[in-house]
């Protein structure tokens, strides 16, 4: 009869620590049904789900593996886990998953509440985080800081396109990016990326920019405002807006083409995604 028992451990990080406890698992022919580990700051934490084939070595591995806890001053945590719950655990593998990243100036305990809540309220799970941005030193934030987690998200939603624009409103309220995505593998294959450039790409609307030029750039700064909220006919409100531009000499084009300010990190992520082809 096989036993099944999840394994934790958690206290300082030395190197060397999981070499030794997956000696002492080999030494009982365990299978490892799955594996976690992490270090947050210089504290480890692992998580063992072990198949043990004999009551006999389960005794003995617990005894063992608690021995090197004491010698390496390591917390250890041992529980059963039923065939049942088990079963429950393989049968969710098939539920989707998504990818939410969040990129923000610094991540705030407020930021991931309210992706929490959202995550929740349409009856998902996270099932890990992962920092993805450097580590972040102590003292004032510089201009041009950056921080980013990843949130791997496991379940079946009822209404994809209303988690999606919850999620677009609490980046919008709380002023950070929100990246949406399926886990699946062209996630991890992209070949070709699209942008946006006004307000994008570029940190300006030149349309609004060559209305200044020909003096008409609060009429013109109006009517996009509107066509961006979807109050007016994309199309039309951009006939309109060229037909307040009639006069105005093409050489403005290259003067603001100059001028246009690139938006941060802008020019490194070209770079980056032209090194991968």
């Amino acid at each position: 009869m096989t036993d099944i028992v999840l394994a934790t451990f958690s206290g300082s990080d030395v190197p060397g620590l999981t070499a030794k406890m997956m000696a002492l698992c080999a030494q009982h022919q365990c299978d490892i049904l799955d594996i976690g580990q992490s270090v947050i700051h210089d504290r480890l934490s692992i998580g063992l789900l072990l198949a043990i084939h004999t009551a006999e070595s389960q005794s003995a591995l617990r005894q063992q593996l608690q021995s090197m806890c004491n010698e390496e001053q390591l917390s250890l945590g041992w529980e059963p886990v039923s065939s049942e719950r088990y079963s429950d655990w393989v049968a969710a593998q098939g539920s989707p998953r998504y990818i939410v990243t969040l990129l923000a100036r610094r991540v705030t305990a407020e930021h991931i509440a309210a992706l929490g809540a959202v995550v929740y309220r349409h009856g998902l799970n996270i099932d890990g985080i992962t920092r993805l941005s450097g580590r972040i030193p102590l003292g004032p934030m510089p201009p041009s800081s950056k921080a980013c987690v990843e949130f791997s998200v496991r379940g079946q939603t009822a209404d994809r396109a209303q988690f999606k624009r919850e999620l677009m409103s609490v980046a919008s309220g709380l002023e950070i990016d929100l990246a949406f995505q399926q886990d699946d593998m062209y996630r991890r294959n992209r070949r070709l990326v699209v942008f946006d450039m006004d307000s994008t790409l570029i940190e300006a609307e030149v349309i609004d920019e060559l209305a200044k030029r020909a003096g008409v750039g609060e009429q013109v700064a109006a009517i996009t405002e509107r066509a961006m909220r979807g109050e007016l006919d994309f199309k039309a409100s951009f006939r309109e807006r060229l037909g307040l531009l009639k006069g105005l000499s093409e050489s403005v084009l290259s003067e603001i083409a100059d001028e246009l300010p690139i938006t941060e990190g802008a020019a490194h992520l070209i770079s980056v995604l032209r090194r991968l082809g």
